[in-house]
């Protein structure tokens, strides 16, 4: 059978290298995000770097569409500590470097060698601690006398106030 157009072999190629964590939640950071025009359009693939295994390198993917329900959004929220404003402008760039918590799963996979394959699932956000604030605690009431106790509000409050606090 003759063709008119002529075959162009494909060379066969490791899609990627086996993930090797077991499934659970890791500290990490956004290394790099490659924007790539796939089958189900424009991408946003995440390349983390895990903080305690230097040697694996998962990656997963977002669409590149940023409305409030899609998974880019919630990943940039979770990574900037914010919501986006609506008609927020973001930049790949903006991302990389932050820190987060990526989620690693196991699913069937009867392709590979192990019968599993390990991937990202979603990523978390990582709590940023309250600045320690050094304000000094009231010396005195508010009338003016050493404080003696703090009200369950944290109001300062003298001996006298203290007695009357507890009578109410």
């Amino acid at each position: 059978m003759t063709t008119s157009t002529e075959d162009k072999p494909l060379e066969a190629y490791e899609s990627a290298k086996p993930m090797n964590l077991e499934p659970g939640i890791y500290p990490a950071t956004v290394g790099n995000i490659d924007e790539i025009d796939g089958k189900f359009g424009l991408q946003w693939r995440f390349e983390f770097s895990i903080n305690d295994y230097p040697e694996e390198a998962p990656w997963a993917w977002a669409t590149a569409k940023l409305g409030t329900k899609t998974k880019l959004y919630r990943w940039a929220t979770a990574l900037l500590g914010r919501p986006l404003a609506i008609g927020e402008k973001l930049v790949k760039a903006q991302l990389i470097g932050l820190p987060c918590n990526v989620i690693v799963k196991e699913a069937p996979d009867i392709e590979r060698e192990s019968g599993v394959k390990r991937y990202v699932d979603d990523i978390l956000g990582v709590k940023k601690a309250k600045a320690k604030t050094d304000t000094p605690l009231p010396d005195n009431c508010f009338c003016g006398k050493p404080v003696h106790s703090y009200s369950s509000t944290g109001a300062p409050l003298c001996e006298k106030h203290t007695a009357e606090a507890m009578q109410e």
